[in-house]
This record gives structure tokens, sequence and C-alpha cells, in this order.
């Protein structure tokens, strides 16, 4: 570490003691300790060589410049500097992305060599990533002109190549699940074709592909198979990012999210550099395991009534298992419930006054039909007409809707007697008692023996009629004791045979013979009289048959007299009727002295 770097950190260490900032830091926080990690993969390795046109294998070739370069950037104190394989293992695409992801990586830095059938194609190259904020463009071209600076190996191109697709369709970036979802376009930007790239942006972590030089090329492989060169270009490429991150005073913005977190891992945030991008702060965000995105495998819809069936697996997961990440993936099974109809009304019967309404419907679905009724305006009734009930003479009641007119009439029966004890005289061993009983509606009287016999009674029964009331004789086959009970009139149940219902104005007229007795009735119905009601205009109507209420207009007449308007109007005429009164008297006097005056 450089002197100026450590007089930095140690000052930083007394101001973090002197405000008790050394405290543990929150489970969340995984903030790096102030240094650029850079996490360079040497391509291929193992099973896979990569190419083997040149003097050395490309695995080969690779693993020599990342040593190098790890060397010579840990020397300069300000990176931390992770190598994928220092050995030569093999390692899949999603590994090497994990590890960058694990260190919380400013850069992921891929070593490649290229390779051509034809022996003329040269020059190194860059490939970045298709998602500008994790392209690193600027920095790829320092990297590539520092590398021909010091090497003889031509300057080449920066390139970003999309996916070409996979069997599901084509692999789309998503920064919301930060996944290839086969076949979504629609969420978002196409993704890289080159996996250690798109790996990198799931992870949020800018990346690089450099190829140094064609070993298919006599030129350009006598270069990358020399060690002394090799040096060079790893010295070349760190001073490109000695340069890019350490040449400026950082600038970090608010934090974001380098990516979110899913079923399968927390994602994390962190503040970046305005300038070079470098992180601060990260930290990591809550976990989501309920956060799959589903893909359908089987599909049974549910009907109105039955239910259905679906058949889904994670997309994150299945993806992640397909690039062998490790994990199981496994379907869900899901039985729907019925969706219910989706009625249209195909007849309607509105609701009215005193009647209800319908209306049928038709699910557009399945065509399942049914019919519900609206409940209509209830009548709005008062009693016109009552005869009450005594107890044992039935009463009558007839009343009317005061907003259609509608007549009803009731027979209301006889109440009957409502007996209380008024006197009891016990019964002793030898002497029967009584008990004396009084209605309190109509003052009747009935004493009731209380015998010493335990009667058995015989019942003989007089039936009541409509207008007579009948009669319950009991009477004790031991001792003689007769008991009787009135039994109430029934009253008429007249059924209507002709029938005028009374207007506002106008009498009535009802007939009808009881259903029982054959009784024959014939009666006037008085008028029903009018039922005023205010209108919107100030008027007031008979809600039944529409005449004005004269009173109203009498009562409005009367208002208008005392109103001040027609007040000031009276004034006005009186006042112009009396000067002109005053004005005439003036003409005639004047004109009696002109004629005075001239007389001859």
């Amino acid at each position: 570490m450089s002197k100026p770097m450590r007089s930095r950190l140690f000052a930083a260490l007394l101001l973090a003691l002197a405000f008790g900032l050394l405290a543990p830091r929150a489970a969340a926080d995984i903030a790096k300790d102030g240094k650029i990690v850079i996490v360079v993969d040497p391509g291929h390795g193992g099973i896979d060589g990569g190419t083997d046109a040149g003097v050395r294998t490309e695995k080969e070739n690779n693993l020599v410049i990342a040593k190098a370069l790890k060397t010579i950037l840990e020397k300069d104190g300000r990176f931390t500097v992770i190598l994928t394989r220092d050995t030569d293992v093999y390692l899949t695409y999603l590994e090497r992305s994990l590890i960058a992801k694990e260190n919380n990586a400013d850069l992921f830095f891929s070593l490649h060599c290229n390779s051509s059938p034809e022996s003329y194609p040269n020059g190194n190259m860059a490939y970045i990533s298709v998602i500008d904020r994790f392209a690193a463009e600027e920095l790829a071209g320092m990297v590539l002109d520092n590398i021909s600076a010091s090497v003889s190996i031509r300057r080449g191109r920066v390139e970003a190549r999309e996916d070409t697709g996979g069997s599901l369709g084509p692999y789309y970036w998503n920064e919301e699940r930060q996944w290839d979802m086969p076949g979504e376009a629609k969420l978002g930007k196409i993704s890289d074709y080159y996996s250690v790239i798109t790996f990198s942006s799931k992870f949020g972590i800018p990346s690089m592909i450099i190829e140094h030089g064609y070993c298919s090329n006599p030129g350009d492989d006598a270069v990358l198979s020399n060690d002394a060169s090799d040096w060079a270009i790893a010295d070349a490429e760190a001073k490109a990012l000695i340069q890019y991150y350490t040449g400026h005073e950082h600038d970090f913005g608010e934090p974001e999210t380098d990516f979110p977190s899913s079923c399968m891992w927390a994602g994390t945030s962190s503040a970046r550099c305005k300038i070079c991008g470098a992180k601060s702060g990260t930290t990591a965000l809550p976990a989501a395991p309920e956060n799959h995105y589903w893909r359908t495998l089987e599909y049974t819809p549910p009907t109105c009534t039955g239910e259905g069936y679906i058949k889904k697996i994670c997309q994150i997961e299945n993806n992640l298992s397909q690039q062998k990440f490790g994990n199981t993936v496994e379907p869900v099974e899901e039985i729907l419930p019925p969706a219910g109809h989706d009625f249209k009304i195909i007849d309607e019967t509105p609701a009215g006054h005193g009647q209800d309404g319908h209306y049928f419907k038709r699910c557009s679905v399945c065509g399942y039909e049914e019919e519900e009724s609206i409940p209509g305006e209830p009548h709005d009734y008062r009693t016109t007409e009552e005869t009450l009930p005594t107890c044992t003479a039935p009463g009558r009641r007839v009343t009317r809707c005061v907003i259609c007119g509608d007549i009803v009439t009731e027979n209301l029966p006889a109440a009957g007697h409502q007996y209380e004890l008024r006197k009891s005289v016990p019964a002793t061993p030898t002497e029967d008692g009584y008990e004396i009983w009084v209605c309190p509606a109509c003052g009747d009287e009935k004493r009731e023996i209380l015998s010493v016999c335990p009667h058995e009674f015989d019942v003989t029964e007089i039936a009541p009629t409509c207008e007579e009331a009948g009669r319950r004789t009991m009477t004790c086959r031991l001792c003689g004791y007769v008991k009787i009970e009135e039994l109430p009139a029934l009253g008429h149940d007249y059924e209507e045979q002709m029938a005028v219902d009374p207007t506002c104005t106008e009498e009535g007229f009802f007939r009808g013979k009881c259903r029982v007795c054959g009784d024959v009735v014939s009666e006037r119905i008085p008028p029903a009289g009018h039922h005023f009601v205010k209108t919107e205009d100030g008027r007031r109507i008979c809600s039944i048959c529409g005449a004005p209420d004269p009173e109203s207009a009498e009562r409005s007449f009367s208002k208008a007299l005392k109103s001040p308007a027609f007040i000031a109007i009276t004034v006005v005429v009186v006042v112009q009727f009396a000067t002109a009164a005053v004005l005439l008297v003036r003409h005639t006097q004047a004109m009696k002295k002109h004629k005075a005056k001239y007389r001859f």
C-alpha cells in the first residue's frame, strides 16, 4: 500500500474512533473496504482449452496474463483482485459470474484470445454489454489502446453483441426480474450473446471480454506465447484500470438497485460513482422467496361452475437449473376455482308502484339463464274508515294508498273476552269454591265453580255464525256442574260482487256477498279526499287526481298582495295618479285666470 493511501486510511480510522463508528454494521451492510474489486476471469480451463491454434493453448495464455494482472494491481494497493481460477480447472459461465456477485465486484474482466480458420485476421478487440448501464465502453477502449501501445498487436474495435435466442425463443433483459425470460419481449431490452456478460449484468456488475489477439495469426501468436509480452499486456491493462477508477475524485450518486431480490437470492443496492461506476455502501435488499416468474406447462380453464387446473414452473429457478446452478426445480400444480357466471340482462320489467319487477339474465359464457325479482315501491296506505271489533262482534277497516288510490278492505275479527280474575274463594272438603272473572274491555262477568268434584265433562257446542256468538257447554257427569263458554262471532267474509272505488271528491260503492252465510251488503264509500303534495315549481297538487290546491292558490294570491314588490308597485301607481290630479287642478285654475284676464 502506498504511503498516501496509508495516511488516508489512518485518518479515517481516527475519525471512526472519535465518533463511535466502529460499532458492528447491520447485517444488510456488505459494503467493501474502499478498494476497487476486480474479478479477473482467465477464460476456458480444464476440459475446455479454448483455441489451440498457437504455440500455447488459449487457456494457458489467459491464465498467464490473469496472474500477472492480479500481481500488478495488488501492488498498487487500491484494488482487490479475485481470479475465477488460478489453476487449470473448468468452470461454468454462471460459476464465474457468481464469484463476481459474491465478492461485490466493481468489474468482471474476462480474458481471452481469438482464432480464425484463416491466418490473416489479427488484432485485439473487446465485447461489452448491450445494456448501457453495464457496458463500460470507455474503459474497454482504454484497455485496447494501452495494449496496442505496449505490444505489436493491432488495436481493434469494441462491440456489443445481442443474444440470438434459445429453444424457447429470444432471451430478454428484464430489470424487474434480472433473469432471461424466454419469449417475453415486453420485459425489456434484448440480452447479451456472451453468457459471462449476460450473467454479470444480471448481478448488476459491468463486464467485458478482452480478446488479446489471434492465436491463428503468426504475428499475434508470437506476442501472446511470450511471457514477457504477456506481462507487458497485463501492465497495459492495469494502467488502464488504474487510470479509469482512480484518476478522479469519486462522485457517488443516490443508492440504486444492483439486482433485485428473487425467489433464489436477495438483491443488493449500491451508490455508484457518476464517473467510473465504482460501488459504495452496498446493502442487501429484503429477501423475496415468493418472487417467482411462472411459465405455464399445462392449463385447463375453469368453467362457470367447474374447477380448472394449471401446471406451472418458475422460469427463474428453471433457467438457473439449466445453467447447472445446482438447484432443484419442480412444477407446481393448482386447482383453479370456478370462474362464476358472466350474466347479461336480456329482458327486464321495471318495478313500479305497488308492483314488483323482474329481470331475466343469461350467462354470456355458458348460456345458463336465471330470473330475479326487483322489489317495487310499497303502497302508502292511510285509514279512511274503521269500525273497531268488540269482544263479541267483528270490525272493519278501509285503507287507501295516498299515492295511487288503491283501496283495501279488511275484516277485523272479534277480539274475544280477555277475562281477569277479580275474586277467588277456594273449595273446602265439603263445599265448592268459586272464582269471579271480569272482562275489562266490556265488563262481562263469569263465575266458575271450584268444585270438590274431579269433574269429568261432557261437551256440547253451538258453533258461532258470522253475526252471532256461539256457545260451548261442559256438563260434569259426576256432579252435574255446568260450565258455559262463549265463542265469538266469526264475522262476515264478503266476496266482492260490485265495486266502484271512490275518487278524491266522489263516493264509491261496494256490494258483496258473504262466502259463509250468504249475507249481502251494499254500502257507499265516502270520498277519499285529496292528498296534496308540493311540486318542483312550488305548486301544490293532488298526487292522485292532479287537482290544484285551492287554498294554496288563495294563499299565493294573498301572499302576492303582501309582497314588497306588489306594495312598491301600488305606491308608485298611487303617487302617479295623485301627481296627475294635482297637475290637472293647477291647469284648470290657470285657464280660468287666463280667460278672466282677457275677457271683453
